[in-house]
């Protein structure tokens, strides 16, 4: 062979083997799996990504699955799940949905959501990013809110219009009242029900581009039955609650009191 041919031979092969290395197997996984196993979950990962499904979930599960020393079988077959999960994620938010949304989506799917309410995110049309609501979703879970108890609620109000802001702040607020002691169902229900009245009455009032909304957090509302009591009424206007004036004692007649007419 030609001397000229055989370099370039070599250089081709030597470009095939790197070729090789990099779509067959991520080098985060070389030392932290075992052979057999990083070329079992390397050959997941290529056929996920042939698919279009994100990939970096994928190598997170494995890497957690080496952190925790698991079976190598047990890590492969947790893999390949996670690809089912993110297939379907992908097929109920719709072909248009992010590789952020998409491993949102499976995680929520893992947590215990319903398919059907990643199918409902479909119709959403607002500022909300659809992972920023699934994200929310599962980690309320993991804090012990129940699975159909804040996913239909912040869908909803994802549906309604709510801005992340607000949808981070209620996250805040269920945290906090969660920590406080209050059942963590419970403060996910009543602090959800209280921005879906937020945003009702921006509805109802037809409030314009710079008509703000109250704050979930820090401020009082009827809607918003944990906040304080004593700083309902400076929410609402000049009136107070039940008639009180400062909050702790009922308010006086206003002026003088009139002397009562003998018959």
């Amino acid at each position: 062979m030609h001397p000229a041919s055989r370099i370039f031979s070599i250089l081709v092969g030597a470009g095939a083997l790197t070729a090789f290395a990099w779509f067959g197997s991520d080098p985060r996984l070389t030392g932290r799996l075992d052979d057999r196993t990083r070329e079992a979950v390397s050959a997941v990962i290529d056929a996920a990504r042939n698919e279009g499904l994100p990939t970096e979930p994928l190598i997170d599960k494995a890497l957690e699955g080496a952190s925790k020393r698991a079976n190598g079988q047990i890590i492969v077959t947790v893999v390949k799940g996670l690809v089912g999960d993110l297939r379907k994620a992908r097929e109920a938010l719709g072909p248009s949905s992010t590789a952020r949304d998409i491993a949102a989506g499976a995680d929520a799917l893992r947590a215990g959501v319903n398919i059907g309410e990643l199918e409902r995110l479909r119709m959403a049309r607002s500022t909300v990013r659809v992972s920023t609501a699934l994200d929310m979703v599962s980690f309320l879970v993991n804090k012990g809110v129940p699975a159909d108890t804040i996913a239909p609620r912040v869908v909803s109000l994802v549906l309604a219009s709510a801005t992340e802001d607000q949808l981070l702040m209620l996250r805040q607020d269920i945290e906090r009242d969660i920590s406080g002691g209050v059942a963590a169902g419970t403060a996910a229900s009543l602090r959800g029900m209280g921005l879906a009245q937020v945003l009702a009455d921006r509805s109802t009032n037809s409030g314009g581009p710079g008509s703000g909304l109250p704050s979930v957090r820090g401020q009082s509302r009827v809607a918003d039955p944990l906040a304080n009591p004593q700083a309902v009424g400076p929410v609402q206007g000049n009136a107070n609650v039940s008639g009180a004036g400062d909050g702790t004692r009922p308010a006086g007649p206003r002026g003088k009191p009139k002397p009562k007419q003998r018959p």
